[in-house]
């Protein structure tokens, strides 16, 4: 009876429920507020990404912010004491069908050809690229990307000139070095694709294969996918708290190397 009364007192909904992907999402739970509310994570982490833990409005709402990584009909579950409250929403791709066909071709126009025309464009269009990129590549900061070094030094240089650079980059340049200089360590050290996978593909490989010690680093990559796709801000301090969180993990894999090969 206890859990009877509960339920018909109690609404989930989903504000809206029908966006795209990376989108901010809002569970709104109204109603008679228990003392024991969770939010049940899908089993194919990260599907969804809590920007915002249960947040009481007053004493009947209560909010969750999150965004979400699936497209198609998504269950957002909450567990309300001993039971479980759904509420279902729709997301789609951010490409629309339209961009997704080719461009006809068409042939030459009566006399004059215009493909002539296209090949003066691309001429100087292909000096002026080379200029830049030459210019671009003299003035970029040079990263240490050699198999002739053990992966943590690599990473552990790589992060020093990182740390150097920082103060002048903004943040989607920032954590896009980041996420590459843990990517490439994780790819070396583990043998596994991870600079080329996406953080959905990545995820579920590094738990296949057992590698735990990753895992409180590759939890951040969502995050930090937002901050490289979605222009979202960080702070000094959350950035330092990453690059700590990094050295870390690399320091806890070669200890447990270490231990690994002492015991053979």
């Amino acid at each position: 009876m206890i859990v009877l009364y509960l339920f018909s007192v109690l609404t989930l909904t989903i504000t809206p429920d029908s966006l795209t992907v990376g989108d901010t999402i809002v569970a709104n739970l109204q109603g008679k507020l228990p003392d024991s509310v969770s939010v049940i994570m899908p089993d194919s982490f990260p599907d969804i990404l809590i920007l915002d833990s249960l947040t009481k409005l007053n004493d009947t709402i209560a909010t969750v912010k999150f965004t979400s990584f699936s497209t198609g009909s998504q269950d957002f579950k909450l567990k309300i004491n001993k039971d479980t409250l759904k509420a279902t929403y729709l997301v789609s791709s951010v490409l629309e069908p339209e961009n997704k066909g080719l461009s006809p071709i068409w042939g030459p126009f009566g006399f004059f050809n215009w493909h002539y025309l296209l090949y003066l464009l691309i001429i100087p269009m292909a000096l002026i690229f080379y200029l830049l990129f030459k210019r671009l590549r003299k003035n970029r900061t040079v990263f240490i990307e050699t198999e002739q070094i053990e992966p943590a030094e690599e990473a552990l240089k790589n992060l020093k000139i990182l740390e150097e650079k920082a103060h002048s980059w903004d943040w989607n340049k920032i954590y896009t070095t980041l996420s590459y200089i843990s990517r490439r360590y994780i790819e070396r050290k583990a043998k596994i694709p991870a600079v080329e996978a996406t953080t959905s593909e990545l995820l579920p490989l590094i738990k296949k294969e057992g590698l735990d010690l990753f895992f409180p680093l590759t939890r951040q990559f969502p995050e930090w996918d937002l901050i490289k796709f979605a222009d979202e801000e960080s702070t000094s301090e959350e950035f330092n708290k990453d690059v700590a969180l990094v050295r870390m993990v690399i320091d806890q894999m070669e200890k447990e190397e270490e231990k690994d090969d002492s015991l053979q």
